[in-house]
């Protein structure tokens, strides 16, 4: 069946083509949200809550494009709002996934001991700045965000977010001032 025609069964409340629907693209929501958080939880919410949206309206309208398109734009809004939502309920804005940094020395220990150094005042320089900063610098660099993605995930405007990008470079730049790139290399 195409996706149009389980979509028309969902429609008649017909709950095995909304079955079908989700072995289908459950996968591809779960990796929409996995663009925009890490936290299994939240992916999870965001799996159930875009295909509860799928079996509540009657948003999608075949005439307009196809279906795994529609489905796409609805996940990443959901994904979005609730990663604001989580925004909103942890002030400090998201985790830093240090693990992130944690990547094993590709030659020796000295190197892996230096690598440590460095990741161990990269932590405590990002800790330092001020959450607006941090979270803007977070998103961007440890997560994978474009600013343009940043800015609507925090809901501001691209300046704002640039704004904060530079300020934060430059107060880690200033807080690592014996951080030395040849280490990372």
């Amino acid at each position: 069946m195409t996706d149009e025609e389980l979509y028309e069964g969902v429609l008649r409340g017909d709950g095995q083509a909304l079955s079908l629907l989700y072995d289908r693209y459950a996968s591809k929501v779960f990796a929409i949200g996995r663009r925009l958080t890490s936290d299994r939880q939240l992916l999870e919410e965001i799996v159930q809550d875009v295909f509860t949206r799928v079996w509540t309206t009657q948003g999608y309208k075949p005439a307009l494009g196809a279906f795994d398109h529609w489905l796409s734009v609805v996940a990443r809004r959901i994904a979005i709002d609730h990663l604001r939502k989580h925004l909103r309920s942890h002030k400090s804005g998201v985790p830093l996934d240090i693990t992130l940094l944690d990547l094993p020395a590709s030659e020796g220990v000295e190197k892996e001991v230096q690598g440590r150094l460095v990741r161990g005042e990269l932590r405590t320089a990002m800790s330092s700045l001020r959450p607006e900063e941090r979270l803007v610098l977070e998103l961007a660099y440890f997560h994978g965000y474009t600013l343009s993605e940043v800015a609507t995930v925090l809901d501001l405007p691209l300046g704002t977010v640039k704004t904060r990008l530079h300020a934060g470079l430059l107060r880690l730049r200033t807080r690592m001032t014996d951080w030395k790139l040849e280490v990372l290399g």
